[in-house]
């Protein structure tokens, strides 16, 4: 409730800065009419205009009158008080008309009713406080007003009947004026603060709409048969870049055909916008007069990508499972080979048959260790690892379990002591993967990896692993990272799969460039290097 007074005091102050410059317009026109009237008797001989204004009062009178117009034309705010006392403008403007009314011979000369507007602004800068103040002091004067004139004395028998009379009429029209404004004023504030109720709950609801909307991951566009637009979430823009409120957007016209074919029912369908195909679910709305359709639109793509990385995260459970039951049947085939080899050491057929054994068992264990790793990238411990320090004790692992690349490994940093903010053990899993994978399919000679360690903007790092090899076909380079395809009888398919949801894990990313013959990994820089 305080939230609202606040507002509807703040309409009623912007109100009220108009009306001072109402009233000076007011002022300066009766300054200027008055001025017209009595000149014009002093060229053209009219004894009426002459008689009315003694020169020397009349022109004291203006001169005053032009001092407060002057005054409130460069110091408005003077006229507009916060407290509860009565306006000073107002007194002083019922003041200045009834001097006026005075001068011009009294209250028979008619210009006291020029005071009926200034008591209503008096109503209204005071937000509708002290009418019949102001009402009381406007009849205070045109008591004292009758009373210089002679027109009332002591005793009522003397009393000027027809000024009594008009006088008794102004005062009335003037508590009436006061009257009616207060109780306008009063209505009005009432409306306002009634408005201000209603437009903050609008606010309010409004604000939550977009709230609800902009974390939907669907893009939400509200169009009408027009095919205007009415609303729309944060997402719709990703799709619609050119979206705006109230512009048609014609590329809805057949899904707003096929709504006015059956305006009251849902409905979902494929279609091709943008040369984006897009899932598209319409709901109608009906608002009174208004019909509506609200279109939850998602691009198909990432309809599949979702559905893939459920079928991949159900995928993953069950060969975790898989992998704990096959752990200690292929221990017991191990063993039992080793015996059989023990055996018959000196039999070529049945050694040739342990090695092939041997080596489909040492593939299983990899694949079962590469599905480990999957399942376990949700483990994530990031901490600041320094790429010079990684690169050394990775190169020096590296070239142990591959004597053959000893010299074949080059590394260029551009920068000096360049951190990413990672998992020490996923970023060695990612590039043993990608290391691997570049020294099987390179030239076997010294530059056969290229490793580039650089900044990717202010808050990543880019580390691209690169080999001197044919490259990968433009017909398997959309294969890549899909878990289980490979093009080495050897491999488990498993690699880049395994590597790019590590880079996923931590924030990174992992993509093939076909310029570079290579992977760019990217990763977050360390935040002290933002």
């Amino acid at each position: 409730m305080n939230v609202n007074r606040l507002f509807v005091k703040q309409d009623w102050e912007a109100l009220n800065e108009r009306i001072p410059g109402l009233i000076n317009i007011a002022r300066i026109a009766i300054v200027l009419s008055l001025l017209v009237f009595h000149l014009s008797g002093v060229y053209t001989d009219g004894e009426t205009q002459k008689n009315m204004f003694s020169p020397l009062e009349f022109y004291s009178w203006v001169a005053v009158y032009a001092v407060l117009i002057l005054f409130s034309l460069f110091k408005p705010e003077w006229q507009l008080q916060s407290s509860d006392l009565p306006n000073a403008g107002a007194v002083s403007d019922i003041t200045m008309i009834m001097v006026l009314t005075y001068i011009s011979g009294g209250i028979g000369s008619g210009f006291g009713i020029l005071v009926l507007p200034f008591i209503a602004t008096s109503c209204l800068l005071s937000h509708g406080r002290h009418p019949m103040l102001y009402a009381g002091y406007a009849t205070m004067l045109i008591v004292l007003n009758m009373f210089f004139a002679g027109q009332i004395r002591f005793n009522p028998f003397e009393w000027d009947s027809h000024a009594a009379i008009t006088a008794s009429l102004l005062t009335g029209a003037c508590f009436l004026v006061a009257a009616l404004t207060a109780f306008s004023a009063s209505y009005l504030q009432a409306a306002t603060e009634s408005a201000t109720r209603h437009q903050l709950a609008y606010r309010r609801v409004s604000g939550l709409n977009r709230l609800v909307l902009n974390r939907v991951q669907e893009a939400v566009i509200v169009i009408d048969a027009s095919q205007r637009v009415w609303l729309f979430n944060r997402q719709a823009k990703t799709y619609f870049p050119n979206l705006e409120v109230d512009k048609q957007e014609t590329v809805f016209n057949e899904l707003v055909s096929r709504w006015r074919f059956q305006p009251d029912k849902n409905f979902e369908t494929d279609i091709h916008i943008f040369q984006h195909s897009m899932h598209v679910r319409a709901v109608p709305l009906i608002q009174e007069k208004t019909e509506l359709l609200m279109l939850f639109v998602r691009s198909l793509r990432e309809v599949a990508a979702e559905a893939l990385a459920t079928k991949l995260a159900s995928l993953g459970q069950l060969t975790a499972n898989l992998a704990h039951e096959i752990r200690n049947p292929m221990s017991a085939i191990r063993h039992a080979s080793d015996l059989l080899n023990d055996e018959d050491e000196n039999d070529p057929s049945k050694a040739k048959l342990h090695h092939i054994i041997d080596a489909n068992i040492q593939r299983i264990d990899k694949m079962l260790e590469d599905v480990s790793l999957i399942n376990r990238r949700d483990s994530v411990s990031r901490q600041p690892v320094n790429l010079m320090k990684f690169w050394l004790a990775f190169k020096q692992e590296f070239t142990l379990s591959n004597p053959d690349a000893i010299g074949c490994l080059r590394m260029n940093m551009d920068g000096n002591n360049l951190s990413v903010l990672v998992d020490a053990m996923h970023l060695q899993q990612i590039m043993w993967n990608l290391c691997n994978n570049a020294w099987r399919h390179s030239r076997k000679d010294q530059h056969a990896i290229t490793v580039l360690i650089k900044p990717s903007g202010r808050i990543h790092i880019s580390i691209v692993v690169a080999d001197n090899g044919t490259g990968v076909p433009p017909e398997v380079r959309n294969h890549l990272f899909e878990p289980f395809f490979t093009t080495d009888k050897q491999g488990t398919g498993l690699g880049l799969y395994v590597a790019r949801e590590l880079a996923h894990a931590n924030l990174g990313q992992l993509h093939y460039h076909p310029e570079m013959n290579g992977f760019e990994l990217i990763l977050p820089r360390e935040s002290d290097e933002q």
